[in-house]
């Protein structure tokens, strides 16, 4: 093994074998892999590590499992064009003095027909829900609206949001092992667009996040800003 596998965490090094038997045609597609029993005796770990590292490898869509039947190689997922969103995560943190925000809504709610759907929950199960206006040097800069499993993040409502930002925070309580998201320019309705200060029919940009651990949803939020004052991307101007 190279000096520089030693250095990688244990699962870290069974993801890289995986990936070069991959990589070299090895192992093919439909080909079952190892087993967990199997890659835990080779690189004397626990199967837990060896798990962790097929888990891994599996939410990044290079392998299958199947209950009884073991791992397979499968048809990675095919690259897509894609644009880069704007890092609100680092923008809105207490490590930036001149953030700040406003907790409109914290609360406990009934999950209509639509959010219940996203989040795979049944329509009516209790869910959390928060409302919060994000600003830079005292100035509104983004309306931030979520749904939240309470399963997932127990104590959400519990937290006052000033010292950590919502979605910083679910992220520190359950690391997504998957996040989609949707770009759609709107105009804002006159309850987001006055705590935004934006005048009536100002244009907006909403970003719908919906983020994953494994098979479960933890969250979904819609973020919405000004047109004018959100670009994406950084490499081309005209």
């Amino acid at each position: 093994m190279s000096q520089t596998s030693d250095v990688l965490p244990r699962y870290a090094q069974i993801k890289s074998h995986i990936k070069t038997q991959l990589e070299s045609g090895l192992w093919r597609i439909g080909d079952r892999i190892p087993s967990e029993t199997h890659l835990s005796e080779e690189f004397s770990v626990s199967r837990m590590t060896a798990r962790r590292a097929v888990q891994e490898l599996a939410d990044e869509g290079l392998l299958a499992r199947s209950v009884g039947a073991g791992t397979f190689v499968i048809q990675p997922p095919s690259p897509i064009s894609s644009v880069e969103l704007p890092d609100f995560n680092q923008q809105f943190s207490f490590s930036n003095s001149e953030y700040s925000n406003r907790i409109v809504t914290l609360e406990t709610m009934p999950a209509g027909r639509d959010i219940a759907a996203l989040l795979g929950l049944a329509e009516g199960e209790l869910i959390y829900h928060s409302v919060i206006v994000h600003s830079i040097a005292s100035v509104p800069a983004q309306w931030e609206e979520s749904f939240v499993s309470p399963e997932l993040v127990p104590v959400y409502l519990k937290q006052n949001y000033q010292k950590v930002s919502p979605q910083a925070y679910i992220n520190w309580v359950i690391a997504p092992s998957r996040v989609e998201h949707q770009l759609q320019a709107i105009i804002a309705d006159v309850m987001i667009a006055g705590a935004l200060g934006l005048s009536t029919l100002s244009p907006c940009i909403k970003i719908s996040r919906r983020s994953w651990h494994q098979d479960r949803v933890i969250s979904v939020s819609r973020c919405i800003a000004s047109g004018a004052s959100c670009r994406i991307g950084n490499e081309l101007l005209l």
